[in-house]
């Protein structure tokens, strides 16, 4: 059996931007899988706009300890129903690469993206858009690639 240090430490400097567009960076946490982060790292961030005021929040997961996130290829808009909660799931192809949305009237919308490298970027947010969600999407997954 296999023991998974987790540690959590303080983050002084935002590993992620402090900015996109009319959207800040209100909050950042860093978990390190272990002490020397060979298996990984886990980037949990919130964003919020003022007016009309609202979140985004931001999953970063990278290295070997979380695995790779698997998009079918071609273009799936399906749904849970009759068994779910009428979720709609569609994959679709932001800033060069494969993601899934999944859309739900009661919790909202879930957007995560395969970066590649083993890296995963997962967006939640509840009361905004889908256009201004991808569009958020879009914005973070070009930065991350610049990284």
């Amino acid at each position: 059996m296999a023991l998974a240090i987790i540690l959590t430490t303080p983050v002084f400097a935002a590993s992620l931007p402090t900015e996109l567009g009319n959207w800040r960076l209100s909050s950042e946490h860093v978990t390190d899988l272990t002490t020397s982060q060979e298996h990984g790292k886990w980037t949990s961030a919130s964003y919020v706009k003022p007016e009309p005021l609202a979140r985004i929040e931001v999953q970063l997961t990278e290295g070997p300890g979380f695995g790779n996130l698997f998009v079918p290829e071609g273009m799936i808009f399906s749904d849970d129903g009759p068994i779910g909660f009428l979720s709609t799931y569609e994959t679709l192809t932001i800033a060069g690469r494969r993601a899934v949305l999944e859309r739900d009237d009661v919790m909202g919308q879930s957007l995560a993206a395969a970066l590649g490298g083993r890296r995963t970027v997962t967006f939640e947010a509840l009361g905004i858009s889908r256009e201004e969600l991808l569009s958020f999407a879009e914005s973070m997954i070009k930065e991350l690639q610049h990284e």
